[in-house]
């Protein structure tokens, strides 16, 4: 629902979506905005980072999970 709201101002292929895995549904979570147009996605190598407001909390989505994601959809990726 809020991909959809967003949209509505933005267009999809300008959007960007960003997501932490603290809770594991990131990889769910960028497939569900793959299937609505999204294709730009932040990641970053072994899931590094994290969030200095949240001590604790897990970093960035993994870039390699991403590409495995991607390539079992059929996407090419250049990897």
């Amino acid at each position: 629902q809020m991909l959809a709201a967003v949209a509505q101002a933005v267009p999809m292929p300008a959007l960007a979506v960003h997501f932490h895995d603290t809770y594991g549904q990131a990889l769910a979570n960028i497939a569900a905005c793959l299937e609505q147009g999204v294709r730009v996605v932040d990641a970053a190598v072994s899931g590094a980072g994290g969030c200095p407001y949240a001590k604790g909390a897990s970093g960035n989505v993994a870039s390699e999970d991403v590409v495995y994601l991607l390539h079992g959809l059929g996407m090419s990726t250049g990897i």
